[in-house]
């Protein structure tokens, strides 16, 4: 999840997905930002703290931290060094998940189908915004930390790509190698106040419209292949052209790395699978 959401066009949230675990992630997310904070409000601090679900968060969260402190310059130079090769490989990924998670919904009714083409187009558009451009002020690592968590914890568009919309993804991604504590206190503030506010709902959602959460999540996903088309030109002001590639030794190496990261979500899915029985056994 780490990794994943240090990229642009890929959500850690897909991961969590594709792993089995999104559910248990939103709904522990849920218990510590409202249950946790109501006992401590009561002064119930012992209760408190055991109902918080350490034995999820703690290797789930610190997977994570120890990717994006740890592969932010792998990531960085791979995006700079090959990015055809890369963004193919992402490709993959998501195609993969696509796959899969709409495999999940036994019955694609005209709902459903209609929830993902209009997640699909919204998506779409989204990805497709123009960059802007942002200083590095504590308050707008807050309200960057409040708008990108939410994507960050949502499959489809992720939280780094909305961090590029907003200017802000050079800014992190440079706190976060140099270690600018205030700053990143900052969107820590403003990630917490999103997980408070969004878990909640995302949680309802999956409680009430499961099927109908997971079609809109799909469409989601569809549109935001847009953020990750492998072959494309940067243009003046941080935009995109796409284009089509010249059929060569390069085309196929690229379509290898597509291959290889809808392989590795294969994997992923047959993981979450296996860990789910795990769980009904015993």
């Amino acid at each position: 999840m780490g990794i994943a959401d240090l990229v642009p066009g890929v959500s850690g949230g897909t991961i969590a997905l594709l792993l089995g675990v999104y559910d248990e992630l939103i709904e522990s997310i849920k218990i510590v930002t409202s249950d946790v904070i109501k006992l401590l409000f009561k002064g119930k601090f012992t209760q408190a703290i055991k109902t918080i679900p350490f034995k999820f968060l703690i290797p789930v969260f610190g997977g994570i931290f120890a990717a994006i402190f740890g592969f932010v310059q792998i990531v960085e130079y791979l995006l700079n060094t090959y990015p055809v090769y890369t963004w193919a490989l992402f490709f993959g990924l998501i195609i993969g998940t696509v796959h899969v998670i709409s495999n999940r919904i036994r019955e694609w009714t005209a709902q459903r189908i209609l929830l993902a083409a209009i997640a699909a187009f919204a998506s779409f558009l989204v990805v497709g915004l123009p960059p802007a451009e942002a200083q590095a002020t504590t308050i707008g690592f807050a309200v960057t930390g409040l708008i990108a968590i939410c994507a960050m914890i949502l499959p489809g568009i992720s939280g780094s790509l909305i961090m590029l919309i907003m200017g802000q993804y050079e800014n992190v991604i440079s706190a976060i190698s140099e270690l600018k504590l205030q700053l990143l206190m900052s969107f820590a503030v403003g990630a917490a106040a999103g997980l408070a506010l969004f878990s909640r709902l995302l949680s309802w959602l999956l409680d009430n419209y499961h099927k109908a959460t997971l079609a809109f999540l799909t469409g989601l996903m569809i549109g935001a292949l847009r953020a990750v088309w492998p072959w494309r030109t940067e243009l003046p002001g941080g935009q995109f052209e796409v284009f089509l590639p010249q059929v060569k030794i390069s085309l196929l190496v690229a379509l290898l790395c597509g291959v290889v990261g809808y392989l590795v979500v294969i994997q992923l899915e047959r993981a979450g699978i296996a860990r789910e029985h795990d769980e009904d056994l015993s």
